[in-house]
């Protein structure tokens, strides 16, 4: 009985010893991801997250990228190129070596758009020496300038160690300029999903990607 005694204390220290030299989780610092419900205004989001020092913080890139060349019967505009970004300050409840659980961020917002559809367009013309001016009917491009920020809260999962899924909600404001002359083009701030519009919004959904 003595023998197993003093072989359990000669061993004692060395299982203490693997017991604090275990390997800690590797700490992510970076992940990227998307956006799928950005394909309903024909548009593609990436999102980038680096982690600031290992700590909670995050900072979010996100370029957005729109384009359609068609005529479109949901937004009543013949075609479509854009882009914008959204920078995020990123807060995680919880100081993890994974990216997850719940998480408060915050941002400004910016998007450009091109638009074509139907319209009038003021042309000059000349008549017995005389200038005027006439509308004519035809293709109208406008350049939508909108400008805003964000405000979401949001729950990060971490499935298989890499792979997350991340949903969040969250609201904002928008104030949108556009280049064309009010009522001579079709209107684009009819309701917060338009892409002119001005006012208080609700943000949500559903990003997934990988962490790093």
């Amino acid at each position: 009985m003595k023998k197993y005694i003093i072989y359990f204390l000669l061993f004692l220290p060395f299982y203490m010893v693997a017991q604090d030299t275990e390997i800690p989780e590797p700490v992510k610092k970076i992940s990227v991801g998307m956006v799928p419900q950005y394909a309903i205004t024909n548009g593609i989001r990436i999102d980038v997250d680096l982690r600031l020092n290992e700590s909670r913080h995050w900072l979010v890139f996100a370029p957005q990228l729109y384009l359609r060349m068609s005529e479109s019967t949901n937004y009543d505009y013949n075609s479509l190129v854009g882009f914008g970004f959204e920078f995020q300050h990123k807060m995680f409840l919880h100081d993890k070596p994974k990216p997850k659980g719940p998480y408060f961020a915050y941002g400004p917002v910016f998007n450009y758009f091109n638009v074509e559809d139907d319209g009038y367009n003021i042309s000059p013309f000349s008549e017995y020496g005389n200038s005027y001016f006439e509308l004519a009917e035809g293709p109208v491009h406008t350049n939508i300038f909108k400008v805003g920020g964000n405000i979401i809260f949001g729950m990060q999962t971490v499935i298989s160690d890499f792979f997350y899924i991340d949903t969040y909600i969250g609201t904002g404001f928008r104030l949108s300029f556009d280049n064309r002359t009010s009522g001579l083009h079709k209107g684009y701030n009819d309701w917060m999903g338009d892409l002119g519009y001005s006012g208080t919004l609700l943000v949500g959904g559903v990003r997934i990607g990988i962490s790093l």
